[in-house]
């Protein structure tokens, strides 16, 4: 399986690499995602963010609108921080990307742009006609655009079956270069698998320490056999300390995204 990016652990800040406030939820579920990515910052978590959308888009150049999905075996695996902080890496080279709480079980993306009561989940439940009505335009990149879920619903999976959320992806796939979707843990819920069917490309979140080595011919399986299209690894949490990251990292992508 491809590996399209190791993401270092972070332990602490420096003052280029500061929390942004006020970017947690207020009603649903009160928690901090970390801002990582930096214009201009030449640190070892934009280098590793870099190396990553490099890596997109390449694997990405053929096509005119780019729908990747974020999953993972494991709850905690970090997929909320790297597809957010790709969206805004992506945003800081002029990209338009628009970001999808595809999670309408946690929404822990929607802590982003704080929880509003609006978005995705009324969209599909047909409470709002069209896309724009439920997208939100981030406050520093105005290139970058979120749909947060909205009100929890009771029943997630039977409305991203029904045909509005392809109704959705069609109305938006032009008007954007890039379409990043979070979705919940595979083999977990069915929503993944659902909305797969929409996407070019997944890309697995593996943190260190956390996933059963077992489970990588799992993972490995699913790849052979095409159960998931345009599989690709994202590493997470690689403990940098002792050793000499760079750009070894960046470039171990292959041609299987050819066409």
């Amino acid at each position: 399986v491809p590996v399209i990016g190791e993401i270092p652990l972070i332990k602490s800040y420096d003052d280029d690499e500061e929390e942004e406030k006020g970017r947690k939820g207020s009603k649903k579920k009160k928690e901090k995602i970390t801002v990582a990515v930096r214009d201009g910052s030449r640190n070892i978590i934009n280098e590793a963010f870099r190396v990553l959308r490099t890596n997109i888009e390449f694997m990405t150049r053929d096509k005119s609108s780019n729908i990747i999905i974020y999953s993972s075996f494991n709850p905690g695996s970090g997929k909320t921080f790297c597809i957010l902080n790709t969206a805004i890496s992506l945003a800081i080279k002029g990209e338009k990307v628009l970001l999808i709480d595809g999670d309408m079980r946690h929404a822990s993306l929607s802590n982003y742009v704080q929880s509003p009561d609006t978005g995705l989940s009324n969209y599909l439940a047909k409470d709002k006609n069209c896309a724009k009505e439920v997208t939100i335009v981030d406050e520093k990149y105005s290139n970058l655009h979120i749909i947060p879920v909205g009100t929890i619903p009771p029943n997630p999976t039977e409305l991203l079956e029904s045909d509005r959320f392809e109704k959705l992806i069609n109305e938006v796939k032009e008007q954007y270069t890039y379409i990043l979707i979070d979705c919940p843990p595979v083999d977990i819920v069915a929503d993944t698998h659902i909305i797969e069917k929409f996407a070019h490309s997944t890309f697995f979140l593996v943190r260190v320490g956390l996933l059963e080595r077992s489970m990588l011919n799992e993972i490995e399986d699913i790849y052979t056999e095409n159960k998931i299209k345009n599989l690709a690894i994202i590493v997470n949490a690689v403990d940098t300390e002792g050793s000499k990251y760079g750009y070894r990292y960046g470039y171990r992508y292959g041609y299987h995204y050819g066409g």
